[in-house]
């Protein structure tokens, strides 16, 4: 990968900018700095110019106002200050920042990791919006892309695409509409939010066209995100010989490589996309989040980066405009080298390493931190057992320990925001709390792999299973060594509600027939035909003789096979894919051995596999016999001793993927207090707000989108 001082040749040269070596800020030059990416000298300010105008406020005769601000917390003297701060560089923050900054708002994104992206950054990239948006209207028209990459046909008829605000609203909002599993994807979601949502759906694409994101053919559309019109498309970027964002290509470098190596750029190696976008095409979340982080350094938006959003400062704690923010210092380092992380880009950065600084937002503040998956305690409120530790957010490693932490949520909560939607993460809850078909790696829902920095913290991809056909060759136990549910039913999950719908997908007819508001999608004959339900992961977190007072932590959960498993499966048990020294990974000559090196090397292992070995023998005398009395697994699959040594155990994981349900905000983004009220400069969106349960990145760019327009319009 490109080094520092070819920045420039890599992804195309940024407008107004200075050189490398001279953008990353001091306090001291922040102002000047500010004023040469375009921002403008009164709009980016730092301690001295805050300073004059408090002096300037008290000699207008606001000393009495300057004592209740002393006495409520208020600083007296801000660190620095922006028209708008942007609390999170990710798929909501990046949108609303942009947006904010070309309405002519000096922006200050504050980061808690040391890059850009958030989630978006290891995501698919999938986005459905919809409502007659650019990307539908193209493909109608068969058209390619501006660059002529894509050269596919358009992979939906003209009726599928044909789509407009009300019939996106409508879908959004539908009562009658029951998934597999007999959720309400769309019943409780709020009314309007979602009008505002379905409404600013076409613009908000057309922010992502505008700011160097390039998408391929529609096909589909994202769980949750209506039924009777395909509206998702993913990004992607041409293969060449250099990174040019303007250019819209990406080197294989930069790309990484599937099943080999990842980059910097991308944690997530891009895959081909050649089948929605044309020859030597590929995608993922990294060709959107890379896209729009590059513009907005372009346009000028600073970037404050190791710098974890603590605390929101208002007037006063339940009254009064919020007035900016408490960010404390969170750096991030190599565990085997020290080195601390740094982001991929470091044009428009600003370098602050005190401890705790001040930041005035003139207009807003933006939370766009992320939701609460990383949060034992927090999700734990809506589900119990997810309060074991032992079991991850997604994007673990990328993001961090104090990543989708609900920081953003509580720090709300303390100035006096109310919380909705957390229901919602019953909604899609089998993309809420789920098993990833992936083992030994405690970040589990994604295979990252070496060339990212923070592959050091996780240290193994992962040994990918290939459907759940390849759980045949192995058991699951809990923490005390115990089997606990049928292993080929253990991943398994429902159908999902998305285009083309159909009985498989929840509704009793499917695409351009389905019939929104009617009372036979969820009438209970036809819900009798089609229900589906998988409870492997309810039974995973179940109680066992492990659980204790006062937690009752359910325990890790570990896939117990042997050499002669890894030999019919085919599995690549070698390094990058497994590790002998993260914990997540063991190898030993006997069942009694293992479980002694799990019980050591693990670290949320808090009791013995005392049952282990007697499990390993009860296990193989079923298969001797055939039969499998405890889970009945003998009519779903092959059944395979475990008497080959060496013998392995390898982590299976419990993660929490999406999370629904946050602050509550009204149809502008705003946050509302307990009584509905607005609490003035305080905006929200993406995972940390309760505006709805769409999976995918298009509701976070949809919020993002109409908080940036509003703080336009506020100031």
């Amino acid at each position: 990968m490109a080094s520092k001082s070819d920045n420039e040749t890599r992804t195309g040269k940024l407008q107004n900018q200075k050189p490398q070596d001279q953008l990353s800020v001091s306090r001291r030059n922040f102002l000047e700095a500010g004023a040469a990416a375009g921002v403008g000298a009164a709009a980016l300010s730092i301690p001295g110019a805050a300073a004059a105008q408090s002096r300037a406020a008290a000699q207008s005769g606001a000393a009495a106002q300057s004592g209740a601000a002393a006495q409520s917390g208020v600083p007296t003297q801000w660190d620095y200050e922006a028209d708008v701060v942007v609390c999170g560089g990710g798929a909501s923050g990046l949108v609303c920042a942009i947006r904010a900054r070309d309405a002519g708002l000096s922006v200050l994104v504050v980061e808690g990791n040391f890059d850009a992206g958030g989630k978006m950054l290891h995501s698919g990239g999938q986005t459905s919006m919809g409502g007659g948006d650019p990307l539908q209207l193209r493909d109608i028209a068969g058209a390619s892309d501006p660059k002529g990459y894509i050269t596919v046909a358009s992979t939906h008829s003209r009726e599928e695409l044909t789509d407009d605000i009300e019939r996106l609203f409508t879908e959004w909002t539908d009562w009658s509409v029951l998934d597999p599993h007999a959720q309400a994807p769309y019943r409780y979601n709020p009314r309007g939010i979602q009008r505002a949502m379905a409404e600013n759906a076409p613009a908000a694409r057309k922010l992502l066209m505008d700011n160097y994101v390039q998408f391929a053919r529609i096909r589909g559309s994202n769980p949750n995100s209506g039924i009777s019109r395909a509206r998702q498309a993913g990004p992607f970027l041409k293969l060449a010989a250099v990174t040019d964002i303007k250019a819209g290509t990406i080197s294989r470098e930069d790309a990484g490589t599937p099943g080999v190596r990842a980059s910097h750029f991308a944690p997530i190696p891009l895959g081909p996309v050649a089948d929605v976008a044309g020859p030597d095409t590929v995608g993922g979340g990294a060709c959107m989040a890379r896209c729009l982080e590059f513009s907005a350094r372009e346009k000028g938006i600073r970037f404050m980066f190791n710098r974890h959003m603590d605390e929101l400062i208002r007037e006063q704690q339940f009254a009064g405009r919020v007035l900016g923010v408490r960010a404390s210092y969170s750096p991030r380092r190599d565990p085997d080298t020290g080195a601390q992380l740094t982001s991929l880009w470091k044009n428009g950065n600003v370098e602050e390493t005190r401890q705790t600084i001040t930041v005035r937002a003139r207009k807003g503040v933006m939370v766009a931190t992320g939701g609460h998956a990383n949060n034992p305690q927090f999700r734990s409120m809506f589900y119990p057992a997810m309060n074991e530790p032992a079991f991850p957010a997604s994007t673990w490693a990328v993001l961090g320990p104090r990543g989708l932490d609900a920081s953003g949520i509580i720090a709300g909560m303390k100035v006096g925001a109310n919380l909705s939607g957390m229901q919602q993460n019953l909604g899609l809850s089998h993309l809420t709390y789920l098993i990833p078909q992936r083992l030994a790696t405690r970040d589990a829902y994604s295979g990252e792999l070496p060339g990212h920095p923070t592959f050091s913290l996780r240290k193994s991809s992962g040994i990918p299973m290939l459907g759940t056909g390849d759980f045949e060759h192995l058991i699951a136990v809990n923490q005390v060594g115990k089997r606990f549910f049928n292993e080929i039913n253990l991943t398994k999950r429902a159908g999902l509600s998305l285009f083309p719908g159909g009985p498989a997908g929840g509704t009793p007819k499917a695409g351009l027939q389905h019939v929104p508001l009617d009372w036979r999608n969820c009438d209970p004959a036809f819900v009798r035909t089609m229900y589906q339900r998988h409870d492997g992961v309810h039974a995973a977190l179940a109680m066992n003789e492990g659980s204790v007072a006062p937690n009752y932590y359910s325990g890790p959960l570990w896939a117990i096979f042997d050499s002669a498993a890894v030999a019919r499966a085919k599995w690549n048990i070698e390094p990058p894919f497994t590790s002998l020294e993260n914990g997540y990974f063991f190898k030993a000559d006997t069942i009694e051995e293992l479980a002694a090196k799990i019980k050591k090397g693990h670290e949320f292992q808090r009791v013995p596999l005392k049952y282990l070995a007697e499990t390993v023998a009860k296990w193989n005398t079923g298969v001797g016999a055939g039969r499998d009395p405890e889970f009945e697994r003998h009519a779903d699959a092959p059944m395979h001793p475990i008497n080959r040594p060496p013998f392995y155990a390898a982590s299976i994981m419990v993660v929490w993927h999406d999370s629904y349900g946050g602050l509550s905000v009204n149809e502008k983004s705003q946050v509302v207090d307990l009584t509905g009220a607005v609490i003035p400069g305080l905006y929200c969106g993406g995972e940390a707000s309760g505006s709805g349960n769409q999976h995918g990145l298009a509701r976070a760019h949809i919020n993002g989108f109409i908080a940036g327009t509003n703080l336009a319009k506020e100031a």
